[in-house]
């Protein structure tokens, strides 16, 4: 299982809740109570390395994303690239177990502080049975992703971040690599990019290509959002920046 999850940390009693889950949401509100007493409960806390198959986590039931957001990481055979994808908070992961399809390879980490619940594989499985709502909407989620990858590879790049497109997922990355920066006379404060990496580095990284992360950079100095700082690069506005990374119709 996860390390450092407590086993038998319940929900009840405690306010956590379910009822946020997307693939969820038509469930009645006694349904999604009995099935939060039977998650597991984890915190997490941003950069977190929430699970790594290398290190012998065992991935045991479907994680539902409460609060905060992950990136999973998975070795592409085929490319020899790592394959990333986000899932924000109402989404969920390691449903494909209860396919038959395994994810040995895989490693979770915390891109924001936030909650985690985790629900036994053989509790899903009776889950998907019982409830057409869940199945639905869970088909639902698949065919949207698979319809959003084929749109973003007609705009300059395979995409495995699901909604995102390759642009989107650049500023997700920018995000997670800068730090506060305080101000002073010379400098104002806001989020700084210590040292930027390389255009083809960060196309890997996302599975994205160079020339998508040449315009979405060029693009937030051109408007103002950002200034270079060579090797670095500064952001001046975080909250357009984080509007841009969260808004899933931009292109």
């Amino acid at each position: 299982m996860f390390g450092g999850i407590s086993q038998g940390e319940q929900a009840q009693g405690s306010g956590r809740s379910l009822a946020r889950i997307a693939i969820l949401s038509d469930l009645p509100r006694k349904e999604l109570a009995l099935l939060s007493t039977e998650c597991e409960w984890r915190e997490m806390t941003r950069e977190e390395i929430v699970l790594s198959s290398s290190a012998g986590d065992v991935l045991e039931g479907v994680v539902f994303v409460v609060a905060g957001a992950v990136r999973l990481a998975r070795p592409n055979g085929l490319t020899g690239q790592v394959d990333y994808l986000d899932v924000a908070a109402g989404g969920q992961f390691g449903e494909m177990v209860v396919f038959g399809i395994p994810d040995p390879d895989l490693t979770v980490v915390a891109r924001q502080d936030g909650l985690l619940a985790i629900l036994p594989q053989t509790r899903f499985e009776e889950l998907l049975t019982r409830e057409e709502s869940v199945s639905r909407a869970l088909l639902f989620q698949y065919a949207h992703r698979l319809r959003s990858g084929r749109d973003a590879e007609l705009d300059g790049g395979p995409s495995s971040d699901g909604d995102l497109s390759g642009e989107q997922r650049v500023y997700g990355e920018l995000i997670s690599l800068a730090e506060p920066r305080a101000g002073d006379e010379d400098k104002p404060g806001g989020l700084f990019v210590a040292r930027l990496p390389r255009h083809r580095e960060l196309a890997s990284r996302l599975s994205t290509t160079e020339e998508v992360v040449a315009r979405a950079i060029a693009g937030l100095v051109r408007d103002g959002v950002a200034v270079r700082e060579y090797p670095g690069l500064f952001i001046r506005d975080e909250q357009i920046l984080r509007h841009l990374y969260e808004n899933k119709s931009h292109r």
